[in-house]
Parts: C-alpha cells; structure tokens; sequence
C-alpha cells in the first residue's frame, strides 16, 4: 500500500464523523464508474427525449392519415353518387334515342280531331334538316361531363340537373295520336303541309297538364289554335296547349309538372276534340314525341 496515495474524506458531523480513507486506484475507479452512470444517465434522458419527440410525430401522423381517409371515404361516396348520375343521363339519352327511331311508328294518320298551324311542304324538308336534330344534338352534348374534378362535375351534374327537371317530359293528356310531328296531307287543303307538333285525341273536357313547370306566357284565343297555354320552362323552352275548350291558368302564373292548365275541345282550326302540343326550343319546333315517357 506504500505505493498507492491515500486519499482522507471526513465523514459526518460534529462529534460523530469519522475519516474515511481511499486509495488513489479506488477513487480513480470510483471516479470512473461515477463518469460511465453519468455519461449512460445523459444518454438515456437523450433517448427519452428523442422517444417522446418521435411519439409526438407518430401520434400526428396517425392523425393526418386517419383524416386522410376520411377525406377519401368522402370522395370516394361524392364519385359514386355522380356516377350514378351520370349513368342516369345516359338512360335517358338512350331513351329519347330510342323515342326517336318509335317516332315512324308513333301512330297512323286518321281523320279525327286535327289541326294547327302548317308549313308548306317546301320549307319542311329544311326545318327537318336544321331544326329537328341539331338543338336536340347540341343538348346531348351539353350534357356531357368531364371527369378529371370532381368538384366541377358535381357542379355541372347539378346545373344539368336542374336543366333537366325545366325540359317537358311525359304526355300532357292521356289519348291516342291521330297526328305526329313533320310533314303531312292537310286536312283542310289536301297538300303536304309541315305540322308542327302532335294531335292527341281525347274526349272533350278530360284535363290537360302541363309537362314541365314554368310561367304561364300565353293563356288566351288565337284563330288558328284557339283557346291556347303556352309556358315558358327557362333555358330556351316552350310548350304549347292548343285547341283548348277552356283555359284553367292566367298569363304570368307559376306552375309546376302535373298541374292542369286546361280541357281539351275543339276550338280554332279543328276537324274534332283533341290537344294539339308543341314544343320549341329557342323559338324553333322541335319534335314533342322526343319528350314523352
């Protein structure tokens, strides 16, 4: 022990301390262990920190990714229902398609109940070419929609959508077509003549609705129609009531689908009790058989 250094620590207090004596390789190792816990106790705070620090980040990234997929569970239930809008466009796309190739068989010419106004034949030919198909054609394709947002889909499905519920659909009075829409033998003269809507016989008096809502612009006599609705549905569209016994509607009411503007008779230019129906879009007659379920 000669060789070792003595190291003397006074331990306690007043009377009862006592000295302690420690070798120079004791305390060295003391010393060392001391340095090796506090450097390990540094190291472990360090971690415990850094944990912490990374649970913080775990416990915020759960939270992004659980709001993430709610935000997709949301987009994915907005594209399914446009989807399913979009297939209802196209039912009925198929369906005034399938209105249209019917329009030859729609009913045969008969002697009841018709009349309007005409066309002579020679500018028929031009309005079927002109105005039959192309308002209608440019319809269709309004109706086509862009996939690639969302957002402006679900947009453009809604604006069609209301476009669509202002378009005439369904037959304006339950009855038989005794004349269809183009080019006919006038019954008063004999000659190819352009009719601009459909004759539908019915009895007289059976009610007469209307085939979209709109405001009534027209509730009165004409010489060639006679007692005649018209409504203007927004977006270019008209529909006309023709031949009316009597007018249940004034000019600047409201009306919606199903709502009854009139009794069906023979007034104007008629051979019998029957509606005569138009329907114009821009001003210009379109085929109504295009509009019936």
């Amino acid at each position: 022990m000669s060789g070792d250094q003595l190291f003397t620590f006074r331990v306690g207090y007043a009377g009862r301390s006592r000295d302690v004596r420690v070798g120079r390789t004791a305390a060295l190792v003391a010393a060392s262990v001391l340095g090796v816990l506090f450097v390990l106790l540094t190291q472990g705070i360090y971690d415990i920190r850094d944990n912490i620090s990374k649970l913080h980040e775990l416990r915020a990234l759960r939270e992004r990714v659980s709001e993430q997929n709610l935000a997709l569970y949301h987009l994915d239930a907005k594209f399914e229902g446009l989807s399913a809008e979009v297939e209802r466009l196209r039912a009925m796309d198929n369906r005034i398609r399938s209105l249209v190739k019917a329009n030859d068989s729609l009913g045969r010419k008969s002697s009841r109940g018709v009349g309007g106004a005409e066309t002579p034949e020679a500018s028929a030919a031009n309005r079927l070419d002109k105005l039959l198909d192309l308002k209608f054609d440019r319809m269709k394709k309004d109706l086509l929609v862009d996939v690639n947002d969302l957002d402006i889909l679900g947009e453009t499905l809604e604006g069609r959508r209301l476009l669509l519920e202002s378009v005439p659909n369904g037959w304006p009075v339950r009855g038989t077509l005794s004349s269809v829409f183009g080019v006919r033998n006038s019954p008063f003269t004999e000659t190819p003549v352009f009719h601009h809507g459909l004759d539908i016989v019915a009895r007289v008096g059976t009610p007469v609705m209307a085939s979209a809502p709109g405001v009534v612009v027209k509730s009165g006599y004409e010489a060639l129609y006679g007692n005649t609705v018209v409504i203007d549905h927004g977006a270019g569209y008209r529909s006309a009531y023709a031949h009316l016994s009597s007018c249940s509607v004034e000019e600047g009411a409201c009306v919606n689908r199903g709502e009854e503007l009139g009794k069906v008779g023979s007034t104007g230019r008629s051979t019998g009790p029957h509606l005569h129906y138009e329907v114009r879009v821009n001003g210009l007659p379109v085929n109504p058989a295009r509009f019936l379920n």
